[in-house]
């Protein structure tokens, strides 16, 4: 930047000594043509126009060059501006929704995209999250197929695990924000990550029993007109007062 600086001070400079020089050959008394001659004062009007060619592309050379720099830092730093503002709203949306599982699934990319160090981490929670998802849907195409109305609340509690899931993965995330911008996995509160991770295992491991105990009581259903709900109503009563217990320790 200081030498476009100085390379257009320079054509100014010479623009300058060059008009002076026009305005000198085409405003000089006769005295000065008689003494200096005709030719004199022509070539005063080449040299003259030589050095304001110079001057005007070395303002030219200094002057775009500076122009698009000017407006590529003013294009960085409007997209840097809209990133900020981006991860904000983010952060924002986050901070009022923080057991949506979209949202959770964000800030977690967010940490990621900060400290790569939380990459092995993250994984393990976009792991757990992908079995759940997977397990709802499963669930929900097990009871459309059958059309087995008769087991939506069992879709309620599976929905249910998958928000306190995502209670596990705030506190996570309430850890990572210690290293988001630096430091390494070791400045982790590992004790309250891997209970997080361990309670979602549990989560994850009840779905899939409840699973089990549906697809039982369909086939059932489907085979003899009737079935049997016991079995799958106690595992749905062993789940919600886990449940009730699980939250009664996060007051």
């Amino acid at each position: 930047m200081r030498f476009l600086r100085a390379l257009r001070i320079f054509g100014a400079v010479l623009i300058g000594i060059g008009l002076l020089g026009f305005g000198a050959s085409f405003l000089a008394p006769s005295s000065m043509i008689v003494a200096f001659g005709v030719r004199a004062l022509a070539g005063l009007k080449v040299i003259s126009f030589g050095v304001s060619g110079i001057g005007a592309l070395s303002l030219v050379s200094g002057t775009i060059p500076a122009v698009a720099m000017s407006v590529q830092n003013r294009n960085q730093n409007r997209l840097l501006e809209n990133k900020r503002e981006m991860e904000r709203k983010r952060f924002d949306e986050y901070a009022h929704d923080s057991l949506n599982p979209a949202k959770t699934r964000i800030r977690f990319e967010q940490l990621r995209a900060h400290n790569p160090k939380l990459n092995g981490l993250i994984n393990r929670c976009v792991g757990q999250m992908d079995r759940i998802d997977a397990y709802q849907a499963r669930h929900r195409s097990l009871i459309e197929a059958n059309e087995a109305i008769y087991l939506s609340d069992t879709i309620e509690v599976v929905d249910e695990c998958e928000r306190r899931m995502c209670l596990n993965f705030r506190n996570i995330i309430n850890c990572c924000i210690l290293v988001e911008d630096a430091g390494g996995v070791e400045d982790l509160d590992h004790a309250t990550v891997e209970h997080s991770l361990k309670d979602n295992e549990e989560e994850l491991n009840a779905v899939a029993t409840l699973l089990r105990y549906s697809v039982a009581y369909i086939n059932n259903y489907n085979r003899n007109g009737v079935s049997d709900r016991r079995e799958l109503d106690a595992w749905l009563k062993i789940m919600k007062a886990s449940m009730g217990e699980n939250h009664e320790k996060n007051l």
